[in-house]
Protein backbone atom coordinates (compact mmCIF):
# COMPACT_ATOMS: atom_id res chain seq x y z
CA UNK A 1 0.00 0.00 0.00
CA UNK A 2 3.16 2.29 0.72
CA UNK A 3 4.18 1.43 -2.25
CA UNK A 4 1.03 2.28 -4.11
CA UNK A 5 0.97 5.91 -2.47
CA UNK A 6 4.84 6.64 -3.20
CA UNK A 7 3.99 5.54 -7.11
CA UNK A 8 0.96 7.77 -6.76
CA UNK A 9 2.80 10.68 -5.90
CA UNK A 10 5.77 10.67 -8.38
CA UNK A 11 3.10 10.53 -11.12
CA UNK A 12 1.73 13.13 -9.47
CA UNK A 13 4.84 14.99 -9.31
CA UNK A 14 5.50 14.54 -12.85
CA UNK A 15 2.04 15.49 -13.66
CA UNK A 16 2.09 18.90 -12.21
CA UNK A 17 6.05 19.07 -13.68
CA UNK A 18 4.50 19.10 -16.87
CA UNK A 19 1.64 21.36 -16.35
CA UNK A 20 4.23 23.91 -15.43
CA UNK A 21 6.20 23.25 -18.13
CA UNK A 22 3.74 23.45 -20.46
CA UNK A 23 1.90 26.66 -18.99
CA UNK A 24 5.36 28.60 -19.12
CA UNK A 25 5.91 27.40 -22.36
CA UNK A 26 2.45 28.97 -23.60
CA UNK A 27 2.85 31.95 -21.48
CA UNK A 28 5.85 32.85 -23.23
CA UNK A 29 4.92 32.25 -26.82
CA UNK A 30 1.29 34.34 -26.31
CA UNK A 31 3.68 36.85 -24.87
CA UNK A 32 6.02 37.15 -27.58
CA UNK A 33 3.03 36.78 -30.45
CA UNK A 34 1.66 40.30 -28.41
CA UNK A 35 4.98 41.94 -28.12
CA UNK A 36 6.90 40.31 -31.42
CA UNK A 37 9.21 38.38 -28.47
CA UNK A 38 10.55 42.12 -27.46
CA UNK A 39 11.21 41.57 -23.88
CA UNK A 40 13.91 39.32 -24.91
CA UNK A 41 13.60 36.47 -21.99
CA UNK A 42 14.71 33.39 -22.32
CA UNK A 43 12.49 30.36 -21.07
CA UNK A 44 12.73 28.61 -17.68
CA UNK A 45 13.78 25.37 -17.15
CA UNK A 46 11.24 22.57 -17.19
CA UNK A 47 11.14 19.93 -13.88
CA UNK A 48 10.95 16.58 -15.20
CA UNK A 49 8.49 17.19 -18.38
CA UNK A 50 7.50 13.42 -19.88
CA UNK A 51 9.16 12.14 -23.18
CA UNK A 52 11.47 15.28 -23.22
CA UNK A 53 8.84 17.80 -23.03
CA UNK A 54 10.91 19.81 -21.02
CA UNK A 55 12.53 21.41 -23.79
CA UNK A 56 9.10 23.16 -23.88
CA UNK A 57 9.99 26.22 -21.86
CA UNK A 58 13.42 26.25 -23.36
CA UNK A 59 12.20 26.62 -26.90
CA UNK A 60 9.90 29.36 -25.69
CA UNK A 61 12.79 31.32 -25.46
CA UNK A 62 14.15 31.34 -29.23
CA UNK A 63 13.90 35.03 -29.53
CA UNK A 64 15.51 36.09 -26.40
CA UNK A 65 18.71 35.09 -24.75
CA UNK A 66 17.65 31.32 -24.82
CA UNK A 67 15.92 28.87 -22.70
CA UNK A 68 17.73 25.91 -20.57
CA UNK A 69 16.59 22.04 -21.05
CA UNK A 70 14.70 20.72 -18.66
CA UNK A 71 15.75 18.67 -16.13
CA UNK A 72 15.95 15.33 -16.50
CA UNK A 73 12.80 13.03 -15.01
CA UNK A 74 13.25 11.03 -12.73
CA UNK A 75 10.39 8.76 -13.18
CA UNK A 76 11.28 5.72 -15.13
CA UNK A 77 8.49 6.38 -17.90
CA UNK A 78 9.63 9.63 -18.83
CA UNK A 79 12.62 11.50 -20.74
CA UNK A 80 15.38 13.79 -20.23
CA UNK A 81 14.78 17.26 -20.63
CA UNK A 82 14.79 19.09 -24.33
CA UNK A 83 17.58 21.73 -25.49
CA UNK A 84 17.11 25.16 -24.39
CA UNK A 85 16.41 27.39 -27.70
CA UNK A 86 19.05 29.97 -29.13
CA UNK A 87 19.27 33.74 -28.04
CA UNK A 88 17.73 36.43 -30.47
CA UNK A 89 17.95 40.01 -31.14
CA UNK A 90 15.13 41.69 -28.98
CA UNK A 91 13.83 45.06 -27.63
CA UNK A 92 12.46 47.54 -30.45
CA UNK A 93 15.12 46.35 -33.31
CA UNK A 94 12.50 42.96 -33.99
CA UNK A 95 9.15 45.30 -34.67
CA UNK A 96 7.95 44.88 -37.93
CA UNK A 97 6.79 47.25 -40.14
CA UNK A 98 3.17 48.36 -39.01
CA UNK A 99 3.57 47.68 -35.31
CA UNK A 100 5.25 50.24 -33.17
CA UNK A 101 7.74 50.12 -30.24
CA UNK A 102 6.12 50.67 -26.47
CA UNK A 103 7.60 52.71 -23.42
CA UNK A 104 7.54 48.96 -22.17
CA UNK A 105 9.73 47.43 -25.13
CA UNK A 106 6.55 45.80 -26.91
CA UNK A 107 5.81 45.77 -30.60
CA UNK A 108 1.95 46.05 -31.09
CA UNK A 109 0.10 47.00 -34.51
CA UNK A 110 -0.40 50.79 -34.93
CA UNK A 111 -3.88 49.52 -36.16
CA UNK A 112 -4.71 48.21 -32.49
CA UNK A 113 -6.45 51.36 -30.83
CA UNK A 114 -7.26 49.80 -27.24
CA UNK A 115 -5.60 51.95 -25.42
CA UNK A 116 -4.44 56.00 -25.41
CA UNK A 117 -3.11 56.78 -28.87
CA UNK A 118 0.43 58.70 -28.10
CA UNK A 119 3.27 59.81 -29.90
CA UNK A 120 6.61 60.72 -29.76
CA UNK A 121 8.58 63.81 -30.67
CA UNK A 122 7.72 66.03 -34.18
CA UNK A 123 9.67 65.87 -36.96
CA UNK A 124 9.77 68.84 -39.57
CA UNK A 125 8.65 67.47 -43.16
CA UNK A 126 10.15 70.33 -45.07
CA UNK A 127 8.10 70.31 -48.07
CA UNK A 128 7.49 73.55 -51.01
CA UNK A 129 4.73 76.38 -50.13
CA UNK A 130 4.62 78.63 -47.43
CA UNK A 131 2.32 77.56 -44.36
CA UNK A 132 1.73 74.46 -45.49
CA UNK A 133 -1.44 72.55 -44.06
CA UNK A 134 -3.73 69.60 -44.30
CA UNK A 135 -1.03 66.78 -45.00
CA UNK A 136 -3.11 63.82 -46.14
CA UNK A 137 -1.30 60.33 -47.50
CA UNK A 138 -1.77 57.59 -49.17
CA UNK A 139 -0.50 54.48 -50.39
CA UNK A 140 0.41 54.15 -54.11
CA UNK A 141 1.62 51.17 -55.67
CA UNK A 142 5.40 50.88 -57.35
CA UNK A 143 5.47 50.99 -60.90
CA UNK A 144 7.66 47.58 -61.73
CA UNK A 145 9.16 45.47 -59.21
CA UNK A 146 9.45 48.99 -57.28
CA UNK A 147 8.47 49.27 -53.59
CA UNK A 148 5.08 51.10 -52.98
CA UNK A 149 5.46 54.92 -52.47
CA UNK A 150 3.98 57.43 -50.04
CA UNK A 151 2.44 60.08 -51.75
CA UNK A 152 1.37 63.39 -49.20
CA UNK A 153 -1.10 65.98 -50.36
CA UNK A 154 -1.65 69.57 -48.83
CA UNK A 155 -2.58 72.98 -49.16
CA UNK A 156 0.31 75.99 -49.18
CA UNK A 157 0.95 79.03 -50.66
CA UNK A 158 3.03 79.40 -53.76
CA UNK A 159 4.19 83.57 -54.19
CA UNK A 160 0.15 84.44 -53.85
CA UNK A 161 -2.33 85.11 -50.75
CA UNK A 162 -4.38 82.03 -52.32
CA UNK A 163 -4.24 78.38 -51.32
CA UNK A 164 -3.51 75.79 -53.70
CA UNK A 165 -3.31 71.79 -53.25
CA UNK A 166 0.31 70.55 -53.51
CA UNK A 167 1.54 67.19 -53.81
CA UNK A 168 4.87 64.82 -53.07
CA UNK A 169 5.71 61.51 -53.41
CA UNK A 170 8.20 59.39 -51.53
CA UNK A 171 9.45 59.52 -47.76
CA UNK A 172 10.90 61.53 -46.50
CA UNK A 173 9.18 64.05 -48.36
CA UNK A 174 11.68 67.25 -49.18
CA UNK A 175 9.89 68.82 -51.84
CA UNK A 176 6.78 69.11 -53.40
CA UNK A 177 4.58 71.30 -56.32
CA UNK A 178 1.87 72.16 -57.34
CA UNK A 179 -0.86 69.88 -58.54
CA UNK A 180 -0.96 71.01 -62.54
CA UNK A 181 -4.89 70.54 -63.08
CA UNK A 182 -6.90 73.63 -63.89
CA UNK A 183 -10.08 72.00 -63.15
CA UNK A 184 -8.50 71.38 -59.05
CA UNK A 185 -6.25 74.49 -58.60
CA UNK A 186 -8.27 77.85 -59.42
CA UNK A 187 -8.42 81.38 -59.09
CA UNK A 188 -10.05 80.83 -56.03
CA UNK A 189 -8.66 78.82 -52.71
CA UNK A 190 -8.39 75.35 -52.34
CA UNK A 191 -8.19 73.17 -49.22
CA UNK A 192 -9.20 70.24 -47.20
CA UNK A 193 -7.64 67.96 -50.06
CA UNK A 194 -8.09 64.20 -49.27
CA UNK A 195 -7.22 61.61 -51.53
CA UNK A 196 -8.97 58.41 -51.37
CA UNK A 197 -7.27 54.73 -51.42
CA UNK A 198 -6.34 53.78 -54.81
CA UNK A 199 -9.05 51.11 -54.83
CA UNK A 200 -11.67 52.83 -52.33
CA UNK A 201 -14.58 53.95 -55.39
CA UNK A 202 -15.33 57.06 -56.04
CA UNK A 203 -18.11 59.23 -54.27
CA UNK A 204 -19.10 59.31 -58.10
CA UNK A 205 -20.17 56.41 -59.75
CA UNK A 206 -19.03 57.05 -63.17
CA UNK A 207 -15.88 58.05 -62.06
CA UNK A 208 -12.76 55.85 -61.37
CA UNK A 209 -11.17 54.69 -58.07
CA UNK A 210 -9.41 56.77 -55.77
CA UNK A 211 -10.94 60.28 -56.74
CA UNK A 212 -9.47 63.69 -54.85
CA UNK A 213 -11.92 65.36 -52.31
CA UNK A 214 -11.09 69.08 -51.30
CA UNK A 215 -13.13 72.39 -51.27
CA UNK A 216 -13.04 75.42 -52.75
CA UNK A 217 -14.33 78.97 -51.70
CA UNK A 218 -16.39 80.51 -54.54
CA UNK A 219 -16.09 83.92 -55.34
CA UNK A 220 -19.52 85.96 -55.24
CA UNK A 221 -21.61 87.40 -52.30
CA UNK A 222 -20.79 85.64 -49.26
CA UNK A 223 -18.21 83.67 -50.63
CA UNK A 224 -19.48 80.68 -49.66
CA UNK A 225 -17.57 77.03 -49.84
CA UNK A 226 -18.11 74.14 -51.52
CA UNK A 227 -17.17 70.67 -51.70
CA UNK A 228 -15.86 68.96 -55.11
CA UNK A 229 -14.91 65.03 -56.41
CA UNK A 230 -12.19 64.94 -58.86
CA UNK A 231 -11.61 61.90 -60.96
CA UNK A 232 -7.95 61.89 -60.08
CA UNK A 233 -5.13 64.56 -58.55
CA UNK A 234 -4.23 65.69 -61.57
CA UNK A 235 -8.09 66.19 -62.77
CA UNK A 236 -9.69 66.09 -66.02
CA UNK A 237 -13.33 66.14 -64.47
CA UNK A 238 -14.67 68.03 -61.35
CA UNK A 239 -17.77 67.97 -59.67
CA UNK A 240 -19.88 69.35 -56.87
CA UNK A 241 -20.46 67.01 -53.80
CA UNK A 242 -23.81 68.20 -54.00
CA UNK A 243 -24.83 65.39 -51.23
CA UNK A 244 -22.99 66.67 -48.69
CA UNK A 245 -22.95 70.75 -50.21
CA UNK A 246 -25.61 71.31 -47.80
CA UNK A 247 -27.02 74.89 -45.99
CA UNK A 248 -24.84 77.62 -46.34
CA UNK A 249 -21.97 75.50 -47.82
CA UNK A 250 -19.67 72.59 -46.60
CA UNK A 251 -15.75 72.05 -46.63
CA UNK A 252 -13.29 70.10 -45.19
CA UNK A 253 -14.32 66.69 -45.71
CA UNK A 254 -13.29 63.03 -43.73
CA UNK A 255 -14.30 60.05 -45.20
CA UNK A 256 -15.00 56.24 -43.48
CA UNK A 257 -14.00 54.30 -46.89
CA UNK A 258 -13.41 51.14 -44.82
CA UNK A 259 -17.10 50.45 -44.56
CA UNK A 260 -19.66 50.73 -47.37
CA UNK A 261 -21.62 52.96 -47.31
CA UNK A 262 -19.52 55.52 -46.63
CA UNK A 263 -19.64 57.36 -44.02
CA UNK A 264 -18.58 61.09 -44.48
CA UNK A 265 -17.91 63.69 -41.70
CA UNK A 266 -17.51 67.57 -43.20
CA UNK A 267 -17.71 71.37 -41.66
CA UNK A 268 -21.25 73.36 -42.56
CA UNK A 269 -22.32 76.43 -42.81
CA UNK A 270 -25.81 77.23 -41.26
CA UNK A 271 -27.70 79.77 -41.87
CA UNK A 272 -30.41 80.88 -39.59
CA UNK A 273 -32.11 83.87 -38.31
CA UNK A 274 -29.72 85.88 -40.27
CA UNK A 275 -26.64 84.71 -38.50
CA UNK A 276 -23.86 81.98 -39.65
CA UNK A 277 -22.63 79.16 -37.47
CA UNK A 278 -19.88 76.61 -38.54
CA UNK A 279 -20.84 72.89 -37.30
CA UNK A 280 -19.42 69.15 -37.76
CA UNK A 281 -21.94 67.08 -39.30
CA UNK A 282 -21.96 62.91 -40.21
CA UNK A 283 -23.98 61.80 -42.95
CA UNK A 284 -23.97 58.04 -44.70
CA UNK A 285 -23.83 57.69 -48.36
CA UNK A 286 -26.98 57.59 -49.76
CA UNK A 287 -29.18 60.96 -48.74
CA UNK A 288 -29.39 59.66 -44.82
CA UNK A 289 -29.73 63.28 -42.86
CA UNK A 290 -27.00 64.58 -41.28
CA UNK A 291 -26.55 64.92 -37.61
CA UNK A 292 -24.50 67.36 -35.72
CA UNK A 293 -21.66 66.12 -33.17
CA UNK A 294 -21.22 67.64 -30.00
CA UNK A 295 -17.56 67.04 -29.08
CA UNK A 296 -16.28 67.83 -25.19
CA UNK A 297 -12.29 68.58 -25.33
CA UNK A 298 -10.32 68.03 -22.08
CA UNK A 299 -11.43 70.49 -19.72
CA UNK A 300 -15.12 70.63 -20.78
CA UNK A 301 -14.93 73.33 -23.25
CA UNK A 302 -16.91 72.47 -26.49
CA UNK A 303 -15.06 71.61 -29.90
CA UNK A 304 -15.85 74.69 -32.00
CA UNK A 305 -14.63 76.79 -34.79
CA UNK A 306 -14.81 77.52 -38.55
CA UNK A 307 -12.98 74.16 -39.41
CA UNK A 308 -12.42 71.43 -36.94
CA UNK A 309 -10.25 70.03 -40.35
CA UNK A 310 -11.72 66.31 -39.08
CA UNK A 311 -9.67 63.46 -40.46
CA UNK A 312 -11.16 59.77 -39.42
CA UNK A 313 -9.39 55.91 -39.39
CA UNK A 314 -11.10 54.20 -42.52
CA UNK A 315 -13.82 52.44 -40.04
CA UNK A 316 -15.05 55.26 -39.13
CA UNK A 317 -14.10 54.68 -34.88
CA UNK A 318 -11.55 57.88 -34.48
CA UNK A 319 -11.90 61.01 -35.40
CA UNK A 320 -8.92 63.08 -35.67
CA UNK A 321 -9.39 66.89 -35.60
CA UNK A 322 -8.12 70.25 -34.52
CA UNK A 323 -10.43 73.26 -32.77
CA UNK A 324 -9.23 76.51 -30.20
CA UNK A 325 -7.88 75.39 -26.88
CA UNK A 326 -7.47 77.35 -23.68
CA UNK A 327 -5.03 75.36 -21.23
CA UNK A 328 -6.58 77.42 -18.63
CA UNK A 329 -10.02 75.97 -19.22
CA UNK A 330 -11.24 79.49 -20.53
CA UNK A 331 -13.20 78.85 -23.22
CA UNK A 332 -14.28 82.01 -24.54
CA UNK A 333 -10.67 82.75 -24.97
CA UNK A 334 -9.59 79.45 -26.11
CA UNK A 335 -7.73 80.75 -29.64
CA UNK A 336 -4.83 78.41 -29.86
CA UNK A 337 -5.65 75.65 -32.66
CA UNK A 338 -4.68 72.00 -30.99
CA UNK A 339 -5.07 69.01 -32.83
CA UNK A 340 -7.26 66.36 -30.53
CA UNK A 341 -8.83 62.60 -31.01
CA UNK A 342 -12.62 61.02 -30.53
CA UNK A 343 -13.65 57.83 -30.02
CA UNK A 344 -17.19 57.49 -32.30
CA UNK A 345 -19.90 54.88 -32.18
CA UNK A 346 -21.34 53.10 -35.18
CA UNK A 347 -23.50 56.44 -35.93
CA UNK A 348 -20.60 58.52 -36.47
CA UNK A 349 -21.47 60.16 -32.84
CA UNK A 350 -19.08 60.41 -30.08
CA UNK A 351 -20.45 58.12 -27.03
CA UNK A 352 -22.69 60.39 -24.41
CA UNK A 353 -19.62 61.51 -21.60
CA UNK A 354 -16.66 60.58 -23.53
CA UNK A 355 -14.19 63.33 -24.35
CA UNK A 356 -11.77 64.03 -26.65
CA UNK A 357 -7.96 63.61 -25.59
CA UNK A 358 -5.40 66.19 -26.86
CA UNK A 359 -2.69 65.04 -29.49
CA UNK A 360 1.10 65.45 -28.64
CA UNK A 361 0.29 67.08 -25.25
CA UNK A 362 3.69 68.17 -24.51
CA UNK A 363 4.41 70.88 -26.81
CA UNK A 364 4.20 74.26 -25.44
CA UNK A 365 0.38 75.34 -24.73
CA UNK A 366 1.10 78.72 -27.35
CA UNK A 367 2.50 76.25 -29.79
CA UNK A 368 -0.44 75.55 -32.97
CA UNK A 369 -0.79 71.92 -33.81
CA UNK A 370 -3.40 71.96 -36.97
CA UNK A 371 -5.22 69.18 -39.65
CA UNK A 372 -3.96 66.41 -37.91
CA UNK A 373 -4.33 63.02 -39.77
CA UNK A 374 -2.42 59.38 -39.44
CA UNK A 375 -0.71 57.22 -42.32
CA UNK A 376 -2.04 54.27 -44.22
CA UNK A 377 -0.27 52.15 -41.54
CA UNK A 378 -1.38 54.27 -38.51
CA UNK A 379 1.69 54.36 -37.84
CA UNK A 380 2.25 58.18 -37.84
CA UNK A 381 0.91 61.44 -36.76
CA UNK A 382 0.92 63.85 -39.89
CA UNK A 383 0.37 67.79 -38.17
CA UNK A 384 0.80 71.37 -39.16
CA UNK A 385 2.62 73.58 -36.52
CA UNK A 386 4.44 76.27 -35.71
CA UNK A 387 6.37 75.10 -33.08
CA UNK A 388 9.55 75.88 -33.80
CA UNK A 389 10.10 78.78 -30.95
CA UNK A 390 13.23 80.47 -33.28
CA UNK A 391 11.00 81.31 -35.94
CA UNK A 392 7.69 80.32 -35.50
CA UNK A 393 7.23 79.16 -39.15
CA UNK A 394 4.00 76.92 -39.88
CA UNK A 395 5.72 73.42 -41.61
CA UNK A 396 4.49 70.11 -41.64
CA UNK A 397 5.48 67.95 -39.09
CA UNK A 398 5.45 63.81 -38.40
CA UNK A 399 5.24 61.80 -35.31
CA UNK A 400 5.50 58.03 -34.56
CA UNK A 401 3.39 56.22 -32.54
CA UNK A 402 4.53 55.17 -29.61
Amino acid sequence: MAGERMADAWATVALVGLAVSVTVGCAQVIGADWDGYARGEGGGDSTGGMVGTGGNAGAAGAQGDGGSGGGASSTAVSGGGGEGGEGGEGGCAVCKAGEFCTASEMCVRCVDRGGALSFGAPMAIEVEGARPAFPRVREEPAEGEGVATQRLVYVATFGSSDAQIATATGWPWTAGEVVASAAVNSPQSESGPLLLPVDAPSPRADFPEGSLLFDRVIAGPGSLPLLFVADRLEASQVETFDALNLDGGSHSVAVAHGVWPYRYWFMNKHQEGGQVTSRLLTTLDGGVEAQELHIVLPGDCPAQGDDLAPWVTPDGSVLFFQAPYSARGDCAQASVLRSFYVRLGADGLPAPGDKAKMLLVSLEPESAVMTPSLSPDECTLYVASDLDPVDRKQRLYAASRR
